[in-house]
């Protein structure tokens, strides 16, 4: 998989913070909210969508998506597959990057989240409303983005799930028109809760 070597000063930006942070705690509790029970529309599985499994490149991860009306189409990169609804109402990105120093979990925190959004604002110049916060979720710990963005058809809204484990971080960008959304969010809950990362013995 490839390193994106961005990463590396947003990397010691993030550790630049937590050491000016520190010293203002009240202001970083404010950052970001912990959100430890989430509607089914952001993070759950729905019996009703009708799903079929999909295993990433190499086997890294593992998830599953609706049978009716979408396809996988393989990526290259940065990004390892992208899930299409089939009328184009929709997508699923799945990204991949290599961090240069392996998260513990006390590193996934208001900061990080911050530093997510953060990077959303860099590659997309055009982005509004940009917003992060942490999710738990049983023993995984992940960041929820969310944000508007400009897109092919119209104005869109995007929902991008952050799963960092040890070097790894992958992220699943949820889009569609802003007036469709609703109408996809089970989708894309459903996608980010059957998410699993494969761990590697390398």
């Amino acid at each position: 998989m490839a390193t994106i070597n961005l990463l590396k000063p947003l990397w010691e930006r993030l550790r630049m913070r937590k050491r000016i942070w520190s010293l203002v705690p009240a202001f970083a509790a404010l950052a970001s909210l912990v959100v430890t029970a989430q509607p089914a529309n952001i993070f759950g599985r729905n019996a009703k969508l009708g799903v079929q499994p999909l295993q990433g490149p190499s086997g890294r991860f593992n998830l599953e998506y609706p049978k009716k009306d979408w396809q996988a189409v393989p990526g290259g990169g940065f990004v390892l597959v992208t899930l299409a609804q089939k009328k184009g109402e929709a997508a699923i990105v799945v990204e991949h990057a290599t961090l240069n120093i392996a998260l513990t979990a006390a590193d996934i925190d208001d900061v990080f989240a911050q530093t997510e959004a953060d990077l959303v604002r860099e590659r997309q110049v055009a982005a509004t409303n940009v917003t992060a916060k942490l999710l738990d979720v049983g023993p995984r710990r992940l960041i929820l983005v969310e944000f508007g963005r400009p897109g092919i058809k119209g104005a869109e809204r995007v929902r991008q799930y952050s799963f960092p484990v040890g070097t790894d971080l992958y992220r699943l960008i949820c889009s569609s028109a802003v007036a469709q959304f609703t109408k996809f969010e089970p989708v894309f809950a459903h996608v980010a809760a059957s998410f699993t990362i494969v761990s590697r013995t390398e």
